[in-house]
């Protein structure tokens, strides 16, 4: 089985890493881990600041290194609980969505496992939820792992793992 394992820098991308962590896969599962990178949308700001265009710039090396550091030791953490499978990592540049989709249709993902934010209104209105539309247009199925928040009987909030499946049970 082959695993794709998209993530940001969220606690529910945690969520979903540890979700997969925590089972036990099968030698010859495959597990690839991505963070897509959406490029800043700053086209054009060179002809008004060369400054401001470095800048800007030098921030995307910065946030691409971070995230290929991070992605180098979550692969290593994989590998150490899984020594006998193949473990990859990446850092794509595109549209989220978009990237994702075309990830799982060229590598030939049998699973998505990924977090689910929780914006609500306006903010899920204007941003959409990567989750959901990977979900509803990927060929493979999907599982969607969600922080929520419950009250106990003693009256604690405490926090659970709500996991989603699309195209098939939850493994």
């Amino acid at each position: 089985m082959k695993i794709l394992i998209p993530v940001d820098e969220s606690e529910c991308s945690e969520l979903a890493l540890q979700s997969v962590l925590d089972r036990d896969w099968a030698v010859e599962s495959q597990f690839r881990i991505i963070n897509v990178h959406e490029p800043f949308p700053f086209a054009g700001v060179e002809m008004y600041s060369p400054r401001a265009a470095q800048s800007v710039t030098d921030a995307e090396k910065d946030l691409v290194k971070e995230k290929r550091e991070s992605i180098g030791r979550t692969v290593e953490k994989f590998r150490m609980r899984f020594p006998s499978n193949s473990v990859s990592g990446d850092i794509l540049t595109g549209d989220i969505r978009e990237t994702i989709l075309s990830e799982e249709r060229d590598w030939g993902a049998d699973l998505i496992v990924m977090g689910s934010h929780k914006r609500k209104g306006l903010g899920r209105l204007l941003l959409g939820s990567v989750a959901e539309s990977v979900a509803g247009n990927s060929s493979c199925s999907v599982e969607i792992i969600k922080e929520s928040l419950h009250i106990d009987a003693s009256g604690e909030s405490k926090n659970e793992v709500d996991t989603i499946s699309k195209g098939g049970e939850c493994l």
